[in-house]
């Protein structure tokens, strides 16, 4: 399993991230924002009580990392609720954690390592979550699909969501805020994750079936899930560096 294999690794898109970005957050306030009985008097600060008294924790990790991108969210969610429109609220809510998380996503390579594991984590523990409770097919959309493809999300896998976009958040603001250098990951580290997914079990054609997204490979949750745990079992900047490349080509798609 060579150092070219296992970089591609850094590019696959599993669509996790960007849909539950938002999703979360939406479904959070769209039925007690928008659906007040009478929504036009509606102010930022109502809504802002909501949001807090939901307990959203993307919302409360952008409310204290960005303080002025939280205010700016609030009052395009509170523009729209006034409308009285639910699907606008949840669109709204979306669009505008997606567009944060574009934003910065460029800061995650300068995030400290312990930040950048507890968001890889939370991705790990909602995988290990979908594939606990749903078939390996559905899992495997997942992947390609984000939450869609859960048919009725309940409220532990929205709870899941929630931690994967706070944690993710934080990262972001410890980058910010750490003063870390930029780090990519090299060729040794992509070695070095290759050695570790091997002693996890990984094989080549777990490696190729990631690299491919491969849907009808049934073993491909379990396989990204083992990557998940090598790249969470590197210390030091060599982990730094796998953990925030990895996060990266997932928070900016």
């Amino acid at each position: 399993m060579g150092v070219a294999a296992i970089a591609t690794l850094s590019l696959v898109a599993v669509k996790v991230l960007p849909w539950a970005l938002g999703f979360a957050g939406g479904k959070y306030l769209y039925h007690q924002v928008a659906g007040s009985s009478d929504p036009q008097t509606l102010t930022t600060d109502q809504v802002s009580q909501q949001i807090e008294s939901q307990g959203s924790q993307i919302f409360k990790a952008i409310k204290q990392e960005f303080p002025q991108d939280y205010e700016a969210v609030v009052e395009k969610i509170t523009a729209v609720a006034r409308l009285g429109n639910i699907e606008q609220v949840r669109n709204t809510s979306r669009m505008a954690v997606a567009d944060l998380r574009q934003r910065y996503a460029s800061l995650l390579s300068s995030a400290p390592d312990s930040k950048a594991a507890e968001a890889l984590r939370a991705q790990l523990d909602m995988l290990n979550h979908i594939m606990a409770r749903e078939t390996a097919t559905t899992c495997n959309n997942y992947l390609r699909q984000g939450p869609g493809a859960l048919s009725t999300p309940d409220q532990d896998f929205l709870s899941d969501m929630d931690k994967i976009g706070a944690t993710l958040f934080r990262a972001f603001g410890a980058a910010k805020k750490g003063g870390l250098p930029a780090a990519s990951a090299s060729d040794e580290d992509w070695s070095l994750l290759a050695d570790a997914f091997i002693k996890v079990g990984g094989t080549p054609a777990e490696m190729d079936a990631i690299a491919n997204v491969s849907l009808e490979f049934e073993g491909l949750c379990p396989a990204v899930a083992k990557l998940y745990t090598s790249a969470l079992s590197l210390q030091g900047e060599p982990g730094r560096h796998i953990k925030t490349a990895l996060l990266y080509e997932i928070a900016r798609n």
